[in-house]
Parts: structure tokens; C-alpha cells; sequence
């Protein structure tokens, strides 16, 4: 097992900082398709 030091953080955090990011604007696109899809329906529906 290797441990985790600096020079390794200094390089794995951008890499965590992008998965975050994509894994956060990935969950906010479902929720907004959602939503878009719902008003949608809704308008169909009148």
C-alpha cells in the first residue's frame, strides 16, 4: 500500500475537483430535465 502524500495530492485533487464537478453537473442537468419535462406534460395536458 502506498500512502498519500503531497506530491500525489498535488495531482490527484485536480482529478477528484473534475469527477465532482461532472458527477454535480450531471445530477443538476436530471433534475432540471425533470422539471422541464414535467411543466411539459403539464402544458400538454390543458
Amino acid at each position: 500500500m502506498t500512502s498519500i502524500d503531497k506530491y500525489s495530492l498535488i495531482s490527484l485533487a485536480p482529478s477528484l475537483a473534475v469527477i465532482v464537478g461532472v458527477v454535480a453537473i450531471t445530477v443538476f442537468g436530471i433534475v432540471f430535465l425533470k422539471k422541464a419535462i414535467a411543466k411539459d406534460a403539464a402544458k400538454a395536458g390543458e
